[in-house]
């Protein structure tokens, strides 16, 4: 798990989302290429996954259209090109830009919306299982639980009595963002230095 430390404070995820404004684009690289008002890929990933914005999979604008400040620094411009001759990358367009919508700005009028539709996502609920299990957790047996749910859920289907995961379309990356929102809505809380995760409120 990345990023083990990251707390989400739902008064600056509203912030950074009002930053958008009406129909703005936020994307992954952003946060990847240092813009520091730009939320992490895993945190949009979410959101997008959840309708708290909308995943672009097609009709992808070009940077250009969303003045994107980081224009002449990024390697990713000619991969979100109109015209097709112009890029030179075989990397997927999809999934990688976001819109606010109108849940967006529900969201950014009222961030405890944010309470409402994280308990529904896949991670969410994994997460909820490991803490009813147990309530207090260190980030490597969390990540070493999540590396062996990942595993076992490219294994063959397994018995009934062995059932297959079925909720892992995740990422590490998407973890650590989950559990960043969870620690900001005070449902989970970083203890001894960043080295324990302990659940404060259950969610479930």
């Amino acid at each position: 798990m990345t990023a083990e430390r990251l707390v989400i404070d739902l008064t600056a995820l509203a912030a950074r989302l009002a930053r958008l404004g009406e129909n703005g684009i936020a994307c992954i690289h952003q946060a990847e290429l240092g813009d520091p008002e730009a939320l992490p890929g895993g945190v949009l990933r979410l959101l997008g996954d959840l309708g708290l914005l909308d995943s672009l999979r097609t009709r992808i604008p070009p940077c250009q259209e969303h003045d994107c400040p980081l224009i002449p620094s990024c390697p990713y411009v000619t991969d979100f090109a109109r015209d097709a001759s112009s890029s030179r990358s075989d990397r997927p367009k999809s999934g990688r830009k976001f819109q606010a919508n109108e849940l967006t700005r529900q969201l950014v009028a009222d961030p405890e919306l944010l309470a409402r539709f994280l308990p529904s996502h896949p991670i969410a609920q994994w997460l909820a299982a490991r803490f009813a299990e147990c309530p207090d957790w260190t980030v490597f047996a969390l990540a070493e639980a999540w590396l062996e749910a990942a595993l076992a859920d490219q294994e063959p289907a397994g018995t009934p009595a062995q059932p297959r995961p079925t909720d892992f379309a995740g990422t590490r990356r998407e973890l650590a963002a989950c559990v960043a929102l969870l620690v900001g809505l005070g449902w989970l809380a970083w203890e001894n230095e960043g080295r324990i995760l302990r659940l404060v409120q259950r969610w479930w």
